[in-house]
């Protein structure tokens, strides 16, 4: 990098107390300027111990400049809006609460904005399922590296669509611009994606930035989440 710009990680966090830690912690580690990093966990009013853990993480980690904004259940997309609206990044990075960064991704990702111009908004990772364990997440496993080499044919083609949810990085002023996340939305990272299409800017993948996210465990849970990303992409 040429430079280090202003970078916010916003967290939207709801009952994640097995993983927000882990989360929290991958972010704090990201090989990158401490004063030129601001973390922000936005508690989406969890009824576990997510807060008390943020604010544990708060009192330990000197020098990591980590926030905690508490809000009423109101959804992921109003989380994001809030962390958005409050945020001093020049990018913003969002992350769920169930996925962890590599040290080295930050910049990487951060390397392929200084190679395009302004019209380049959102720079999409590398997912890998975490530690896939049953054979139903190590299936999952192979269908994310297959997603991989999609990602890299349609980046190619300025032909994205989704801004994946673990650690997608984005252009601050033009998603403000824009006006921010779409709350009603069950697939905010896909709107999203098509709305940056459809005003003229540009979403690029990088394909060597990796981030790691808990896949479903049981054939139930897979199916709610690929239900909703189906009926999200239609209504989208």
């Amino acid at each position: 990098l040429s430079r280090f710009p202003k970078v916010s990680v916003i967290i939207p966090a709801y009952n994640a107390e097995a993983t927000i830690r882990d989360c929290v912690l991958s972010v704090a580690s990201l090989d990158y300027p401490k004063d030129r990093l601001e973390i922000m966990v936005v508690n989406d009013g969890s009824t576990d111990n997510t807060q008390r853990i943020v604010s544990d993480i708060i009192g330990s980690c000197k020098g990591a400049d980590i926030k905690l904004v508490n809000q009423e259940n109101l959804g992921k997309g109003t989380a994001l809006n809030n962390g958005l609206r409050l945020c001093s990044g020049e990018f913003f990075a969002c992350l769920d609460s169930d996925s962890f960064v590599e040290p080295e991704t930050l910049v990487k990702m951060l390397c392929v904005f200084e190679q395009h111009g302004p019209d380049l908004s959102i720079v999409t990772p590398a997912m890998k399922v975490f530690r896939p364990k049953s054979l139903l997440q190590k299936l999952q496993h192979v269908e994310y590296i297959v997603a991989l080499f999609l990602f890299r044919v349609t980046s190619y083609f300025d032909a994205l669509f989704v801004a994946p949810g673990p650690f997608s990085l984005y252009r601050t002023e033009t998603v403000r611009k824009l006006g921010g996340f779409d709350a009603h939305s069950i697939t905010e990272d896909q709107e999203i994606g098509y709305r940056m299409q459809k005003n003229h800017y540009r979403l690029r993948h990088c394909f060597d930035a990796y981030v790691y996210t808990m896949a479903p465990t049981t054939v139930m849970q897979l199916y709610r989440q690929r239900s909703r990303w189906w009926k999200g992409s239609m209504l989208t």
